[in-house]
């Protein structure tokens, strides 16, 4: 029995032994966070999400069992400050650290800026005042001893950017509305940003912004490494904005799983070796609740199996087998001896009694009562049966007391192990630490040993070779100046190795090399100095150009053209000032009333027959197309605007009025001839006077009568003559382009006969 008690204890401790747990330290680390949301800015508009994200961050870490969790919202600078310097405090005692902030930031002149809601940035100078930098917020962080993590939702659409000045005079002073790219300074730590370096992230219409969304749903899954969530953070966002937003993270951790929050303890099958063991074991001990507790431990595989089919085969044989005869011998108890009676002296019961009451088998006892259940000796044996229970269950409790002292004493060295091991690590970390700081001084100190000595010999070389690089100027004549080197250089040997006559004629060509450099840079300098002043005098040009040739332009570009003093600019100058000048006689020539426009309505108004002309061209008569709108054009354009239709009062002369003008082919304007004249088709001719009858009268008045005649006869051979240059030629069958000669009306009074008046109307310029 003993000996069976033995095994079962060794086959428990042996599945005991078989279970493998998480690490005792993985659920020991001490965890804590920092939480920064600000929305309530003073000097810009509010932000919605950061305090909601930065609450629900908080529930997060306190859920993921953290043990300590400090919450900020909407702070100021000093309130900021201060939470970073009690974080600090918090995270020298800890495993891991979080900081995570949700708000407004922003990068000045590369130094990355966390934006407190009090702040006021009227400047990029008020920024190290007014803001905290981001690199104060990661280091609150660095004494924690396994995990860093810095979580950054703080890059949004910056409004400080388009108010702040830029007063700050260094060209590298830029200022963007996202963050700039971090580079942990310490190892075992991550900064993760909401969106890449240098670009914004979505505040969001939700309850969260798409990156704290992602991050609440990710980072404390159970056993989950940090660098495996945030790759998961990083799909989700860019699933939420359309690839719009990609988080990143910078920095790196060391081999090995590294999460936020332990994986739950799960067993782990046992190698099959150690399964064969306690099957083996239990096969020695070989009752039914032995292969029941083997399959408890094992449940599944080969020797599952065959524990089942060994339970099958117990449970097949008859239900009371012979008992075992137990193998080694027990200390004998000290059983109440029941008083004999005679009667048991007698009975059967006493018989057997005698046979099995000094028996350390419960077995053979519990036989003893089921064969005698109503016998009084039947007590005594139950007596004896809880007594060898009671001893067993004492020296079970003494084993699993002593197993339990193993374990925690076997616990509390590997603990004890492992701390010292972690104190020989971090001696040996500083140890090493210690060394390659010494080493880096010390090289620091040989190259800057070394970098002096070189420099010292550099100085010496320069001094060496001062004289004989006294040509070398410019970058654009190195070639030059390294001929002239070397030619000094050879003159210096041959000083040493020839004569005094073959020196000085080395010197003399190594100084004409330096002339030949040195007018070779000359050269090059006026000719950079003359690119220059085109480049400069072509911007200028191409601004008059861009300006064009209204207003002022033609005498912008005249005056510029006085000053160019570019060679290839001069034919672009007069080119340029020619097409300037025709497109302003162009718009003069388009304006109304031009001298061009009334040349040609007066040349088109003469071929229509509206306005006369005469072959002399005397400009006194007014009669030349002199482009002036002088009354008799004047008169003519009002006759030709009468005449179809349109208003006659105050005529201008426009492009459309000549474009009208020329459409027309044939005469517009009647002829009119004026008084004591006739048209006879197309000329106007002088009427015939009635010969007066003759009378009785006077001798005076027949002197009267032939006075008269003569001078009727007189006045019509005097209108006759006049009446010849005003025939009208006969009109063009087509237009062409010297009509305007054609077709002049004739000044003719109508009528015959008739002898009245008539109007006068077509006169000349």
């Amino acid at each position: 029995m003993i000996k069976r008690l033995t095994l079962m204890a060794a086959m428990i401790g042996a599945a005991i032994s078989s279970m493998v747990l998480v690490p005792a330290t993985a659920l020991a680390d001490k965890r804590v966070a920092l939480i920064v949301g600000n929305s309530s800015y003073q000097a810009v508009p509010q932000l919605p999400n950061p305090s909601r994200d930065a609450s629900s961050v908080a529930k997060m870490f306190r859920d993921a069992g953290f043990d300590s969790v400090e919450i900020q919202l909407n702070v100021g600078n000093l309130e900021f400050k201060r939470a970073i310097r009690k974080f600090e405090a918090m995270a020298d005692h800890a495993d891991i650290a979080v900081v995570y902030y949700a708000g407004h930031g922003l990068e000045i002149g590369g130094t990355n800026y966390l934006i407190p809601v009090d702040a006021r940035l009227a400047s990029d100078r008020d920024a190290d005042d007014e803001a905290i930098p981001l690199e104060r917020l990661v280091s609150s962080a660095d004494g924690a001893r396994r995990l860093r993590l810095v979580i950054l939702d703080a890059c949004r659409d910056n409004p400080f950017v388009t108010t702040m000045r830029r007063e700050r005079k260094v060209a590298t002073r830029g200022v963007t509305g996202g963050l700039g790219k971090v580079e942990p300074t310490s190892t075992d730590t991550l900064i993760a940003y909401a969106a890449k370096a240098g670009s914004t992230a979505d505040d969001g219409d939700g309850q969260h912004s798409p990156f704290t969304t992602a991050v609440l749903k990710n980072l404390t899954v159970p056993g989950l490494d940090v660098r495996l969530a945030f790759g998961r953070v990083r799909d989700d966002v860019l699933k939420m904005t359309s690839s719009r937003q990609e988080p990143f993270v910078y920095g790196s951790l060391g081999g090995g799983n590294v999460s936020l929050v332990p994986a739950p303890v799960v067993p782990q099958e046992s190698p099959v070796s150690d399964v064969k063991a306690d099957y083996e074991l239990v096969q020695k001990i070989g009752t039914k609740r032995a292969w029941e507790v083997f399959l408890g431990t094992h449940p599944n595989g080969f020797y599952a199996e065959l524990a089942k089919a060994q339970i099958e085969q117990l449970n097949a044989q008859p239900a009371n087998p012979p008992p075992a005869q137990p193998n080694v011998s027990m200390a004998a108890l000290s059983p109440q001896q029941p008083p004999r009676t005679t009667r048991e002296s007698m009975s059967k019961e006493a018989i057997e009694w005698d046979k099995v009451k000094d028996s350390s088998d419960p077995a053979v006892l519990q036989k003893f009562i089921k064969r005698f259940p109503d016998s009084p000796l039947s007590l005594n044996a139950q007596q004896r049966v809880d007594v060898l229970k009671k001893a067993a269950d004492e020296r079970e409790e003494k084993a699993r007391a002593e197993r339990e002292a193993q374990r925690q004493a076997a616990e509390e060295a590997t603990r004890k192990a492992e701390q010292q091991k972690a104190e020989l690590a971090a001696q040996k970390k500083r140890e090493d630490d210690e060394r390659r700081a010494r080493e880096a001084e010390a090289a620091e100190k040989a190259r800057a040993a070394a970098a002096e000595l070189a420099a010292q010999r550099k100085r010496q070389e320069d001094e060496r070779r001062a004289a004989a690089a006294e040509a070398e100027r410019q970058a654009k004549a190195a070639e030059a100046e390294r001929k002239a080197l070397e030619a000094r250089q050879k003159a210096e040997q041959a000083e040493r190795e020839n004569t005094a006559k073959e020196a000085d004629a080395a010197r003399a060509a190594a100084e004409k090399q330096a002339k030949e450099a040195e007018a070779a840079r000359s050269k090059a300098e006026l000719a950079a100095a003359k690119e220059a002043t085109c480049k400069d005098e072509q911007s200028k040009l191409d601004a008059l150009l861009a300006k064009g040739s209204e207003g002022a332009g033609v005498d912008n570009l005249k005056q510029f053209s006085r000053s160019v003093s570019c060679d290839r600019l001069g034919p672009v100058v007069v080119a340029a000032l020619d097409r300037f000048n025709a497109e302003g006689a162009k718009r003069a020539a388009a304006q109304p009333n031009s001298p061009e426009l009334v040349r040609s309505a007066q040349n088109e108004l003469v071929r229509l027959g509206c306005l006369s002309a005469k072959a002399d061209g005397n400009k006194a008569d007014g009669n030349k197309a002199d482009g002036r709108l002088s009354p008799p054009t004047a008169s003519a354009l009002s006759r030709y605007s009468t005449i179809e239709g349109q208003p006659a009062d105050n005529p201008s002369v426009t492009e459309a009025l000549v474009s009208e003008l020329t459409k027309h082919t044939t005469r517009v304007c009647p002829i009119e001839c004026k008084s004591g004249e006739t048209l006879e088709g197309e000329t106007c001719v002088a009427d015939q006077k009635p010969v007066a009858a003759p009378a009785t009268a006077s001798r005076k008045n027949e002197d009267d009568e032939d006075n008269a005649r003569r001078r009727r006869k007189q006045a019509v051979r005097e209108q006759e003559r006049e009446a010849l240059p005003r025939r009208a030629k006969p009109a063009p069958e087509a237009p062409h382009v010297r009509q305007q000669a054609l077709a002049r009306p004739s000044i003719v009074s109508g009528g015959g006969g008739g002898g009245g008046s008539h109007t006068m109307i077509g006169v000349g310029f």
